[in-house]
């Protein structure tokens, strides 16, 4: 073989060594993602007993199952810059600065989301419950990280942020016993 060959073949072997590793990356990623969706879902609907009742796991199972992916997606997305040579520590340091300044600027969403986490990790308020909100009554459909939806008798639909839902009256589910 001659000099030029080895020379275009090892040229190829540089360039698929990065497409390689970033293949390699993504696979991991779905492996993990899938591992973890698995993972969660077993763990959550584990019998009543020994860790919660079925409203709360399917409450809790779409929340957890977003958060994993998003630091799945991200850290893949690390990890396949820094194999294109990008310098990710001065990326994260930016996102660490606007974050700060993002974080002081949303109060309110930081305190509509812990107050979110305080509602689902307490079991306070589940998909079926009929709640009372000031004057608005209705029944929940939707409890996310940052709003509760509830739906009045009249078929309007209120979303309210969780920050919000200091003082609330819950009447338990829709139908059968109360929890």
């Amino acid at each position: 073989m001659s000099a030029d060959r080895w020379a275009a073949l090892r040229d190829a072997i540089r360039w698929l060594d990065p497409v390689g590793t970033i293949a390699l990356i993504l696979i991991g990623a779905a492996v993990a993602l899938r591992l973890s969706v698995v993972l969660i879902r077993r763990t959550l609907r584990a019998p009543a007993a020994r860790l919660m009742d079925e409203m709360r796991w399917q409450t809790l199972e779409p929340l957890m199952e977003r958060a994993v992916r998003f630091v799945v997606y991200f850290t893949a997305f690390i990890m396949i810059l820094q194999r294109l040579n990008v310098d990710v520590t001065a990326i994260l340091a930016s996102a660490g600065v606007v974050g700060l300044a993002f974080g002081l600027g949303a109060q309110h969403l930081v305190r509509d989301v812990l107050a979110g986490i305080a509602l689902l990790s307490e079991g306070l308020v589940h998909l079926g419950d009929v709640i009372t909100y000031e004057t608005h009554t209705g029944t929940v459909e939707r409890v996310g990280i940052r709003t509760t939806q509830i739906r009045t008798s009249s078929g309007e639909v209120w979303t309210i942020p969780n920050g919000r839902l200091e003082v609330f009256g819950n009447r338990g589910p829709q139908s059968g016993p109360p929890r």
